[in-house]
């Protein structure tokens, strides 16, 4: 390793000015919501001088160490940029080693998680290799990590040859490394570097967060021996997709769940639906738990689900309320939801996805009179267009409550 006690500052540092100047703005700094679910940047350095630094020989590395807020782990690394320059310019390109990510950090970092072979660098540039084409293979789970470059061509003494460059504006420790011949990895302030090297990334979160909406269930005066049915949405409030792997709880009388959405892919942003219902046969009041397990972190999910007093089915508030069937089902390419209300009542049915979106209204507070009624689906969306075949629930809603059916469109 030759002396880097005295980097030499570069009469002309322009370009790499331009580059500065525009990356400043994206220093690190904690990110929350969905803020933290796009592109960020993180970089080591804060001046806005360059100093080259022809101090290298080949097989030797020189690089930064990165530290994000927990709250974004994990992450995939979709870019590097590298300070580079020579003391008097006019280097040109200049093809070296490799870029290296390390998931450890000095003094033994251990194996590259990725490298970068043959990376070529432009003199008086920031330069910036794009990554995202290689998507999930540099997802870095937590904690520290380092991006070096290692030299292929010996500059040490030669003021004319490119180098990594520092901002100029001292040292920090521990976020600025070397691998120096001999002597192995150590930090480069300790080396006599006088500043930081010129090194960024740009990442992703990938964490994956849910939310369940209520956050509890309570059927309150449940009409005796008939089947009453609520429905819970799980958002993916992350940045990645979720995956619900299984859907447990409430299964014995006198609740039920439907588990359709087990293996279930959720996109960021989106929700789905677990419908739950209670079929009470005797009074008293009941309790369960549904459970959804998912990749979410946290780990699993649990919504309370509570039975709270019964209406005995001789009671004067005792109103009939159902879904008395989905014909023909499965279905295509038309079916009917059939249902009946004790009274005159405002009726809302709407067909809904898996996904957990509204495909189709079918009534919206339509006040219909006593009796049974029938409303036609013709397997078209709001605007007119054929739904795929799959999978759909029909919801009934009215001042007594609501109901769910499933129905299957089959090509």
């Amino acid at each position: 390793m030759r002396n880097f006690t005295t980097p030499v500052t570069r009469p002309y540092v322009a370009v790499v000015l331009v580059f500065l100047a525009a990356t400043v703005a994206f220093a690190l700094s904690p990110q929350t919501g969905a803020a933290q679910c796009t592109t960020q940047q993180a970089q080591n350095y804060t001046g806005g001088g360059t100093s080259a630094c022809p101090c290298f020989v080949s097989g030797e590395q020189a690089g930064a160490v990165f530290t994000l807020p927990p709250s974004v782990y994990p992450i995939e690394i979709l870019s590097v940029g590298v300070g580079w320059g020579s003391a008097f310019g006019g280097s040109g390109q200049t093809l070296e080693q490799s870029i290296h990510i390390y998931t450890g950090s000095i003094p033994n970092p251990g194996l590259p998680l990725f490298s970068l072979d043959g990376p070529q660098l432009t003199d008086g540039a920031i330069n910036e290799f794009n990554l995202a084409p290689l998507p999930g293979e540099i997802r870095i789970e937590s904690g520290s990590f380092m991006v070096t470059l290692e030299f292929l061509n010996t500059n040490a003494n030669d003021f004319f040859a490119g180098t990594v460059v520092t901002d100029g504006n001292g040292c920090q420790p521990g976020k600025n490394v070397i691998y120096a011949i001999p002597g192995g990895w150590g930090d480069a302030c300790s080396a006599g570097v006088s500043g930081d090297w010129v090194f960024f990334v740009k990442y992703r979160s990938l964490k994956v967060t849910a939310d369940v909406s209520p956050a509890s269930v309570v059927f309150s005066n449940a009409p005796f021996n008939q089947t009453t049915c609520d429905t819970v949405y799980v958002s993916n409030t992350g940045c990645d997709t979720l995956m619900i792997d299984g859907i447990g709880g409430c299964g014995a009388a006198p609740f039920s769940v439907d588990t359709t959405m087990t293996s279930h892919a959720v996109p960021p942003g989106g929700q789905t639906p677990i419908y739950v219902c209670v079929t009470p046969t005797s009074a008293g009041t009941q309790n369960c738990s549904i459970t959804v397990a998912s990749n979410a972190a946290g780990g699993t999910l649990v919504i309370p689900v509570s039975l709270d007093g019964v209406t005995a089915a001789s009671g004067p508030s005792r109103d009939v309320f159902d879904i008395t069937g989905v014909v023909p089902n499965p279905f295509n390419p038309e079916t009917s939801v059939r249902f009946v209300i004790p009274r005159a009542m405002p009726v809302t049915v709407a067909v809904w996805s898996v996904n957990g979106e509204r495909v189709r209204t079918l009534a919206n507070g339509v006040t219909l009179p006593a009796g049974e009624h029938a409303l036609r689906w013709d397997g078209r969306n709001a605007g007119g267009q054929p739904v795929a075949s799959g999978v759909y629930f029909v919801r009934v809603e009215t001042p007594l409550g609501r109901r769910v059916a499933r129905a299957v469109l089959l090509e």
